[in-house]
């Protein structure tokens, strides 16, 4: 049983190290030894891995309503893939999931890296960050107690800031009643 055990942790070393995650976080991932991370990270790259400290905080990287609004993507699709217990353990499969979601999403080249997005998972795990739902446009957003944003929803300051009136929430069109109501579609 530990071969098959280790196997699927070097697995997912692989699949992180494919995302260009950082030798520290899939160590602290995985349990795989430093020095294997790094030859595995050369081997998939061509080129060894990047050093240096991950950020203490994420929040305070976000320094934009546009960027605040994609960290705030990533992390309602991280807690669409982990649930709401991602506020208590970062799930590393939810945040593969909700990345790779991410990036399919958005314009490339993306603004929240898979690095970033592990940060954005730890911050809402120790509660640095939280998602919370806007009262007026319903739309949830991510928050972090060390950004130098207020903490106000980034679609409604973006919408204002553009000129645009007061969002409100939009109603949510009633069912069909009948055959002819679905006849135009």
């Amino acid at each position: 049983m530990d071969v098959l055990a280790d196997l699927a942790q070097l697995n997912l070393a692989v699949a992180l190290l494919r995302r260009k995650a950082r030798v520290s976080i899939v160590h602290h991932e995985t349990g795989v030894s430093r020095p294997k991370l790094r030859a595995l990270y050369r081997e998939l790259h061509g080129y060894g891995a990047s050093s240096g400290q991950l950020s203490a905080i994420g929040g305070a990287t976000i320094q934009t309503r546009v960027q605040q609004v994609h960290a705030g993507l990533f992390a309602a699709l991280y807690e669409y893939y982990g649930g709401r217990e991602v506020t208590r353990q970062l799930n590393i499969r939810a945040v593969i999931a909700a990345h790779d979601l991410y990036e399919s999403l958005v314009p490339q080249p993306a603004q929240v890296d898979f690095n970033s997005a592990w940060v954005i998972a730890r911050d809402l795990r120790v509660g640095m960050s939280e998602l919370r739902s806007c009262s007026t446009c319903q739309v949830r957003y991510l928050v972090s107690i060390e950004s130098r944003l207020a903490p106000t929803c980034p679609f409604c300051a973006l919408h204002r800031r553009r000129g645009g009136p007061r969002l409100t929430r939009p109603a949510i069109p009633a069912q069909p009643t009948d055959d002819r109501d679905t006849a135009a579609l």
